[in-house]
């Protein structure tokens, strides 16, 4: 197992904490560094092996809003195809 520190970021982008896990691989250390994204308070981890920058963790971007006014199936739903 490989020692990967997590870096919580602020909105200013500065280190407002940290911690160490353990994973096997880089992708099971950021798979762990997203759990811990998701029941923190950070907007942000970033991941480091060492001197090494592993990657760097945002949260999943939000899917547009499914009721957005229209009625399904307008014309504004409907992809224009060449006559």
């Amino acid at each position: 197992m490989t020692s990967y520190r997590c870096y919580f970021l602020g909105e200013d982008g500065k280190i407002q904490g940290a911690e160490v896990i353990e994973a096997e691989t880089d992708a099971a250390a950021l798979e762990a560094a997203e759990q811990r994204l998701l029941a923190c308070k950070f907007p942000s981890i970033e991941v480091w092996d060492r001197a090494r920058r592993v990657g760097t963790v945002l949260p999943a971007p939000q899917a547009p809003s499914q009721n957005s006014g229209e009625e399904p199936g307008t014309e504004d739903d409907m992809l224009s195809l060449p006559a």
